[in-house]
């Protein structure tokens, strides 16, 4: 019952934020192989590759982790379906894998706890292989893993296997909602849109409003996040900033043609930022248009150089440097997966995003 809930609210989450306009949970993909895009063999070839490059020898890929024969494409899909699946207007699909743990993932017991790292591995690598299988390789895909309550140490080990599933499946757009961003991104955005729905038969909307016709409040919505002090920010004028101002220099003057207007005006919204690309900057978005001016509240939150007619974020707390990097770092390998003929341009910025994040 416990994924059940966290189920419908990923659903509700894709119906009233993502405005999916096709919803299902607990999908599984047909035994019909005319319903495949790839054909049997193309499937035997892209899951040998993704052994090679994923499976600890012998342990992962197996009807149970560690017991039984080696198994192949076809028994892979076969054992198990994806959580929560939807479509969005553009023809994006969203997959979801979900998890709730009251107590977190963590066993206590590290072989355990590796395992719990290569079950939920082992179902992200099953959803992108039956995505690919069913859908034609230009269309958008979104995977998911969502959780209320990892814990530290888990957290830890899954960091490695969700960077390289970053870096082997470029075109795919991860989110990884868990703990805080969990809460920050699903569950209040969901809370906020889901407000004005009437007569909804969605287990979790549904909930919270016996909860309220109870007379129990949920707690509001949490303050906007802080800016951080200004000696904070004067301490430390270097860090990721200088990757952060040649990048735009790149993407909005020297190769202004780069992005079009609609992929500009994304990364003027404080949401994209957040959900999209995953910056942490002070609740605000990553570009404004110079026209809107560089204040907010009377405060200057954007760098004064203009940038082809737009201002970018100085708001780069020290503490949320690398994983800013790691985001940014995502983001222009995303640009250069979809318009390799501009390796020329983009390729020194995804060296230096590399090179500060193995410093």
């Amino acid at each position: 019952m416990k994924a059940e809930v966290v189920k419908s609210l990923a659903g509700s989450y894709l119906r009233h934020v993502e405005r999916c306009w096709l919803v299902q949970t607990d999908w599984k993909m047909s035994e019909h192989r005319r319903n495949r895009r790839l054909s049997d063999e193309e499937l035997d070839e892209r899951f040998r590759k993704m052994k090679r490059r994923f499976d600890r020898p012998g342990y992962m890929f197996r009807p149970a982790i560690g017991a039984g024969p080696a198994i192949g494409a076809a028994q892979f899909l076969e054992q198990d379906g994806i959580d929560v699946m939807g479509i969005d207007p553009q023809g994006g699909v969203h997959a979801m894998a979900v998890a709730f743990h009251e107590a977190g993932m963590l066993h206590g017991n590290g072989k355990k706890d590796i395992d719990t790292v290569y079950r939920v591995l082992k179902n992200l690598l099953r959803t992108v292989l039956v995505l690919h299988a069913c859908h034609p390789p230009e269309t958008r895909l979104h995977v998911y893993f969502l959780s209320p309550n990892v814990g530290s140490s888990v957290q830890e080990l899954l960091k490695r296997p969700f960077a390289n599933l970053q870096k082997a499946y470029r075109a795919v757009e991860w989110r990884f909602l868990i703990d805080d961003d969990f809460t920050e991104r699903v569950v209040k955005p969901v809370l906020k849109n889901a407000g004005d729905v009437s007569g909804s038969s969605e287990f979790f909307v549904c909930s919270v409003r016996l909860l309220e016709a109870a007379g129990y409040r949920l707690k509001p919505p949490a303050p906007p996040e802080e800016f951080p002090a200004r000696s904070d920010r004067a301490a430390d004028a270097g860090g990721i900033q200088p990757l952060v101002r040649a990048l735009m220099r790149t993407l909005l003057v020297g190769r202004a043609s780069l992005l079009d207007e609609s992929e500009k005006h994304d990364l003027t919204d404080n949401e994209y930022c957040k959900t999209r690309i995953g910056l942490r900057i002070c609740n605000i978005a990553l570009l404004r248009r110079s026209e809107s001016g560089r204040e907010i509240k009377g405060y200057g939150r954007y760098w004064k150089d203009r940038y082809g007619g737009f201002y970018v974020c100085s708001q780069w707390p020290k503490l949320r440097h690398r994983a800013n990097a790691e985001s940014l770092l995502a983001f222009v390998e995303g640009l250069l997966e979809r318009k390799p003929e501009h390796g020329a341009a983009l390729g020194p910025h995804v060296k230096a995003f590399r090179d500060y994040l193995s410093a």
